[in-house]
């Protein structure tokens, strides 16, 4: 979770709804893009005193992004490492990091000698070669954090993940794997990207690592807007609420409440999705617009990974039993199929226009599912390759 403070200045919503969905701590991502300390500072003091009146555990992941001080990393595990709400593994407080390259300290001895308690330290890595990085942590670090690789492939990342897995096992490390709903941003020419994995980068991953089990699954992310991210209800500032700000009407809601399934299953050591008869639920996610239809506003080109996107409503059926499950998606003909039980997932072709969802089962008066999303157009003021979720 990015260390933002919500529009209304109190965090006690974000944490109800990560405990109602199965989350057992937040990583507080500290720093990013035009970071302000001194006011990030007055954030996290905020953060973690709600998180204790909750009995909620966070920790720290340092965004080395922007931090750029050894004493600061010091500093600020010092100051919480003790608190109350700060999260413990096996008895050591939890420290982690964010970061596209190594920072210009020395870990050991410019940062982890200075800490008490001794952490658990995973810090993140966005390297697509496992045994490398393993090897080249191992003298400091008791893990390593896996970013999602938006440039490769959904078979590409599972490749990944799986040598992950492996080289945790054989390191004796720890690993903290990620999944993320979605990514798309477009902020200018160098930001301007969406992900080559489509509908793969959820549904696909949630699956895989519950055969993989890794030590912690992280989600990233819970709140950044800007790369479409998150899991959370869109609850930007009012200054965003505007149809040209590509998150601020764009719910994700309904990931959260997959969130639910998908969490239980990994602390239960399962490796498959079981759903009870008085939770099952259908739900849809999708991009408002063609793929390749750029906004009236044509300042940017089209984002890069584009080739990837899929003009389709996917839909994803959570059942104890099997469903009929209908799409009608603007002038199509409506589309029906058959859901099978457990957690499965249905790319459908969309047509321009209203996004209907209905399920129901024969004989069961009970289960009844209908949810209507925003409706797709053909273009908008600015490209928008963000998805709504219900």
């Amino acid at each position: 979770m990015l260390v933002e403070q919500p529009p209304d200045g109190n965090y006690t919503n974000d944490i109800n709804l990560a405990k109602g969905a199965g989350i057992d701590a937040f990583a507080l991502n500290y720093g990013g893009w035009n970071a302000n300390f001194d006011q990030l500072s007055g954030y996290l003091s905020k953060f973690y005193t709600q998180a204790a009146s909750l009995d909620f555990k966070v920790f720290l992941s340092i965004d080395l992004t922007s931090v750029t001080s050894s004493s600061m990393v010091v500093d600020l595990y010092n100051t919480y490492s003790t608190h109350s709400a700060q999260l413990l593994v096996d008895g050591k407080p939890m420290l982690s990091t964010f970061q596209n390259a190594d920072p210009a300290w020395d870990w050991q001895t410019d940062v982890l000698s200075h800490l008490s308690p001794a952490p658990l330290f995973i810090p993140g890595t966005m390297s697509t070669e496992a045994e490398s990085a393993y090897s080249k942590s191992s003298a400091y670090a008791d893990g390593l954090f896996s970013w999602v690789h938006t440039f490769l492939t959904t078979s590409e990342e599972s490749a990944i993940d799986s040598q992950f897995a492996a080289q945790r096992t054989a390191a004796n490390k720890k690993w903290i794997a990620s999944v993320a709903p979605w990514f798309f941003k477009r902020f200018n020419a160098d930001m301007n990207w969406s992900q080559n994995q489509d509908d793969g980068i959820w549904i696909h991953k949630w699956l895989h690592l519950l055969k993989l089990k890794p030590d912690f699954i992280e989600i990233v992310t819970w709140n950044d807007w800007g790369e479409a991210s998150y899991i959370g209800p869109a609850n930007p500032a009012p200054e965003n609420e505007d149809y040209g700000c590509y998150w601020s009407f764009y719910d994700h809601s309904a990931f959260l409440k997959m969130t639910r399934f998908f969490a239980r299953a990994f602390k239960a050591g399962e490796t498959s999705v079981q759903v009870n008869k008085d939770e099952e639920d259908v739900f849809m996610f999708y991009r408002t617009q063609p793929a390749f239809t750029n906004g009236v506003n044509k300042t940017l080109p089209l984002p890069d990974y584009v080739d990837a996107l899929h003009d389709d409503v996917f839909v994803v059926p959570f059942l104890n039993e099997s469903a009929t499950v209908t799409l009608d998606s603007g002038l199509n003909d409506p589309f029906t199929f058959v859901a099978a039980p457990g957690v499965s997932k249905k790319a459908i072709t969309f047509s321009l226009g209203e996004q209907k969802l209905t399920a129901s089962r024969e004989g069961d008066e009970g289960f009844q599912v209908s949810k209507q999303g925003l409706p797709i157009s053909g273009q908008y003021r600015d490209y928008n390759g963000n998805v709504v979720a219900v």
